[in-house]
């Protein structure tokens, strides 16, 4: 469907008519989207693209808009970098012209693992991604319930990639407002008995509701595994801090980016702290960690920069370089084992 080769990757987005209205009303008879995957040849010299059904098709880089000739051919009308952008370019057009809507981007099928996010295309450095764009693409006919029998999806689920949302947003809005709506149908059902709005008995309640939603909503982050969480825990714990025990990963890490370095590094061993390094330099724990510093811009402080010198020591990318001087992260010292 798009032009199997091209000299140059296209640049997102991209619009063939300047508005709507410049479509042309008459020679077509549909909107189509489809996911799109670019790859250099192996000259080097030119791109090629194909639709992506499959991890052998991909990785995505774009979603793009066709108008479906009357004829039989296609017009491609708009390259967009997500599918969000193509799908309501396409509605758009689809409404001004009286066109129906289809493509094989609503037969594209990705895996969800609860806590982790998606499954990631082969090419990806990591197993899961929390963006659908970077997930591996299966058509619905390839999607079957035991593809990844004996995995780690073995326990995830199958969606619709049209369908999926993005897990790096802003997650601490999300998770209040979904909070929110589960407190609010519980007070519902519970009619009369309920507790009285805003008092102390409907703030427990809330209180009690939190650790059920945040265990069971699908996009939770995974960060840390069971042990890293028990130190962690037992350490903020003998600090400052005082523990329900029902805190999320994203949770303790608003915490620890609190603590002081030594509080959490001080007498660990060396084979643990790189484990919990790998933790922290994790795609969850990188939306955690910078959901907090949206929310608080002073996180970014001592405990975080001696994460980050500590990956660096460890010769482990650190991906919060971003937000220290290059030249004052020269000048530190290594900080103490």
């Amino acid at each position: 469907m798009p032009a199997p080769i091209i000299a140059e990757v296209p640049v997102t987005p991209w619009t063939l008519y300047p508005t709507i209205a410049d479509i042309p009303a008459k020679g077509f008879k549909g909107v189509e989207v489809e996911a799109i995957a670019i790859e250099k040849d192996h000259g080097g010299k030119v791109y090629c693209t194909r639709l992506v059904f499959s991890p052998e098709d991909g990785p995505l880089k774009m979603c793009s808009v066709y108008l479906r000739e009357e004829g039989g051919g296609v017009v491609c009308i708009a390259d967009l970098p997500t599918k969000e952008d193509a799908i309501a370019y396409a509605a758009e057009v689809a409404a001004a012209r009286r066109w129906p809507v289809n493509g094989s981007i609503w037969h594209l099928r990705i895996r969800e693992v609860v806590g982790k996010g998606y499954v990631s295309d082969p090419r990806e450095s990591a197993p899961f991604t929390l963006e659908p764009a970077k997930a591996a693409l299966y058509h619905h006919t390839i999607a079957k319930a035991d593809l990844f029998a004996g995995g780690p999806a073995e326990h995830g689920r199958w969606i619709s990639f049209a369908d999926a949302g993005n897990h790096a947003v802003d997650r601490a809005a999300e998770r209040e407002a979904l909070l929110s709506r589960v407190f609010d149908a519980a007070v519902g059902a519970m009619a009369g008995s309920a507790p009285a709005k805003c008092s102390s008995d409907a703030e427990r309640m809330r209180d009690m509701l939190r650790a059920a939603v945040e265990a069971n909503r699908a996009d939770r982050l995974v960060v840390f595994d069971v042990e890293q969480r028990s130190v962690i825990e037992e350490t903020l714990d003998e600090g400052r801090f005082e523990l329900t025990g029902n805190e999320s990963d994203e949770d303790l890490c608003d915490l620890i980016l609190a603590a002081h370095p030594h509080d959490l590094f001080d007498n660990m061993d060396e084979d643990f702290e790189i484990g919990l390094l790998r933790a922290f330099a994790s795609e969850s724990a990188v939306v955690a960690i910078e959901g907090a510093i949206e929310r608080s811009p002073l996180a970014a402080g001592r405990m975080l920069k001696s994460i980050h010198l500590r990956l660096d020591r460890q010769g482990i990318e650190s991906p919060f370089a971003r937000h220290f001087a290059q030249a004052d992260i020269e000048a530190a010292p290594a900080p103490r084992c």
